[in-house]
């Protein structure tokens, strides 16, 4: 299945070619660099999948994409489809490419963490 890459740490985004993501995640571990994907509903019809755990470790690279507060840490893939299956990807190279904006690592915020007590009191 075709998809697109960015890559923040070289600064790079190319089209890829992920196999069958809706059988097996494993093609997008090896392409983003991961053990855990983030799928991530950017647009009707347009799914991100990215590294769940970038923010936890060296960041080498980020992106956001203009008008949002969203920064991604790490490499991430665009694919098509929606929350519950990946399919056919529309949108192209060029078009990502003006939407884009690089982040550096400094800038990166740290990741938020929620805490729930696994205590209960009982009256």
């Amino acid at each position: 299945m075709r998809g697109i890459k960015i890559n923040p740490t070289d600064r790079t985004i190319e089209e890829v070619d992920v196999p069958n993501p809706n059988k097996s995640l494993q093609g997008l571990y090896d392409l983003i660099g991961c053990d855990l994907v983030q799928p991530v509903e950017l647009d009707r019809g347009v799914i991100m999948a990215c590294d769940e755990e970038a923010k936890c470790r060296k960041i080498t690279g980020a992106f956001t994409f203009y008008g949002t507060d969203l920064i991604i840490a790490g490499n991430a893939v665009i694919l098509g489809g929606n929350a519950n299956r990946f399919g056919v990807l529309h949108e192209n190279k060029e078009n990502l490419e003006k939407i884009i904006d690089w982040v550096e690592p400094a800038d990166v915020p740290e990741p938020k963490f929620t805490f729930i007590p696994l205590t209960s009191e009982r009256n």
